[in-house]
This record gives C-alpha cells, structure tokens and sequence, in this order.
C-alpha cells in the first residue's frame, strides 16, 4: 500500500497535462506559456513522469522536443483523461445551470452565408439563453480556433494532403469538387481536354492561401512541376468577389463552390460556365471539428446535430456523401 500511496502522490494531474501540452506545442517554453509555469517548472514535470516511468519520454533538438515512442503512447493514454478533466468545471458548472451557456463556432463565409442559417435559426428558438456566437474564418483558422480554446465547433474543409492534430475529432458533412470558372467566350471553356499545365497558362484567381481548397490546387500544380510559373492574379476568399472578376475576363479560377452543382452559363447572358475538374485537382471534403476527450455539453451536442441534419439532408443541395475510409 506504502508504494501505491506514493505512485499517487507523485503521479499528479499537472504532469500528465504537461507533457500533453507539451506534444502540441513541440518547446517547452510553448508548453510553459500555455500552462503558465516557468520553463524550469514545466521541465521539471515532464521529468517526474520520467522518473516515475524509468524510461525517457522526450527528446531535445535545440528548441524543439520530439516524443520518444514511450512518450507518444503515454499522451495517446493519458490524452483522453487531460481532456476530461479540464472540462470537468465546465460540465458540472452546465448541470447545475451555475455559468451561462455560451457556443462559438468558426467557419469560412461560405459556410457561414450558405448552410448554417437555418440550422442557426432552429437552434436559437431552441436554445434561447444560449449565447451563440460565430465566427468567420478561413478554413485553417477556424482549426485553429478550435485547438485555442477560442471555439467549440470548427466547420472547415480539408485538402487530401492536410493531417489533423489528434486532438481533434472530425465528422464528414459533404464534399466539394474542384472547379474551373472561366468566361463563356473563353477557350478553356469549350476546349474538350483540359490539362492541369494548359490551365497554368493563365492568369489565375484562386482562394486565399489559408483555405483548403487552394492547398489542394497547389498541391496540384506543384505536381505537374508549374507552381513557380502560375501568374495569381486574385487571391480572394468570397466567391461573389471571385465570379465578378472571372466575368470580367481578369483570369480563370479554381476553387472547391461550396455546392453540388453549380449554375451553368446561361445563352444571352455574359456570364461565366462552371467545369467540374476534379479529376485533375480533386475534391475539397468539409468537416465539422472538434475536441476528443472533453465532454459534450447538451447544447453544444445539439448545434452538432443540427448541422449534420442539415447538411445529410441537403442543407444548399449538398448531397455528395464523403467515401468512406473502405471505398477511398
């Protein structure tokens, strides 16, 4: 008993955390920020766990620590119970009705203008006292948002290349393919074989360099070895800004619509056609985000939800279901 008592006693909760914080934030000075210790408190904690272990749980690399293969199982563990437990205020505080409900969620404008309101608008009648509150930001913002602690919620779109921190849990909403938009009277416009060169050629207006969408169309481009050469005219994030500009012949653009099926070019009319290219750029697939390991508050659980519900069942005729990990 006399060995289990002092397992417990130096084992403590602030250890554990710190070397979960520490595996985010890859220095130990980072570590120390976030957990407002010194640097030498914050080494300190981590080599108790060592101590109590006997086996070594970080490397150091100048500034940067890395986690030794013992290291990265005991945060996989001990993860799910930091989680818990930091949230465990904030769950008893909801259950007793003790601090006010509050909800942020952070998605890109598309989002936000396009599939959101009416799961917003059935979720305030709802939940009236809930101070909800959104955000718009880019797709990486938004992930970031979460992992800060500014969010609960991020709704973002994730490129094929893009790996989520493993503290974050995504559930699939739909999916986007890749399209070109170019004026009627342009020659990618009826030209049968596009290719991903033929499109370098010209002058381009793309999606700002923090959305999913343009990593995967750069992640393209630089595959076929023309990155160097593209000519951006436009970076842009709001789709209005981008299809006036198209119209007005400044470039052709590629980006993830945000809609199943985009409106095609109408006779009469100088406007803009819409080419599926997702066998050259692939797909943009939208994601709703969020913390592992913390408890889900009812009303958090309930916003969820009601996105879910809205996008499974058409929220602005997005029914391109995600393939699942089987059929990819």
């Amino acid at each position: 008993m006399k060995k289990n008592r002092l397992f417990f006693k130096e084992l403590r909760f602030r250890q554990l955390r710190a070397l979960v914080e520490l595996s985010r934030q890859k220095t130990f000075s980072g570590m120390a920020a976030v957990l407002r210790l010194s640097v030498v408190s914050a080494w300190r904690q981590v080599r108790s766990l060592e101590e109590e272990f006997g086996v070594q749980l970080v490397v150091a690399d100048g500034q940067q620590v890395a986690l030794t293969e013992d290291g990265r199982t005991l945060v996989e563990m001990a993860q799910p119970l930091v989680e818990s437990f930091v949230s465990l205020r904030s769950v008893f505080a909801d259950r007793n009705s003790k601090t006010p409900r509050k909800l942020t969620v952070a998605a890109p404008a598309g989002v936000l203008s396009d599939a959101l309101p009416e799961p917003v608008t059935r979720y305030r009648r709802k939940f009236p006292h809930v101070e909800l509150r959104l955000m718009d930001r880019p797709s990486r913002a938004a992930i970031s948002a979460v992992l800060a602690g500014e969010a609960e919620i991020a709704i973002a779109g994730l490129s094929k290349n893009d790996q989520l921190s493993p503290v974050l849990s995504a559930r699939p909403l739909t999916r986007y393919p890749i399209h070109l938009l170019c004026p009627t009277d342009h020659v990618l416009a009826t030209v049968k074989r596009i290719t991903v060169k033929r499109i370098a050629q010209y002058p381009l207006i793309l999606s700002s360099e923090d959305t999913s969408d343009r990593a995967q169309v750069d992640l393209t481009f630089a595959q076929a070895g023309v990155l160097e050469q593209l000519n951006v005219a436009i970076s842009a994030t709001r789709l209005p800004l981008i299809t006036g500009y198209v119209a007005l012949g400044f470039g052709v653009a590629l980006l993830a619509p945000g809609m199943a099926k985009p409106p095609k070019a109408r006779r009469g009319r100088t406007t803009i056609i819409w080419r599926d290219v997702s066998n050259l750029f692939g797909h943009e697939d939208l994601v709703l985000l969020q913390r592992k390991g913390r408890f889900e508050l009812p009303h958090v659980k309930a916003f969820r939800e009601l996105v879910e519900a809205a996008y499974r069942d058409g929220a602005p005729a997005l029914r391109e279901k995600i393939p699942s990990a089987a059929e990819k």
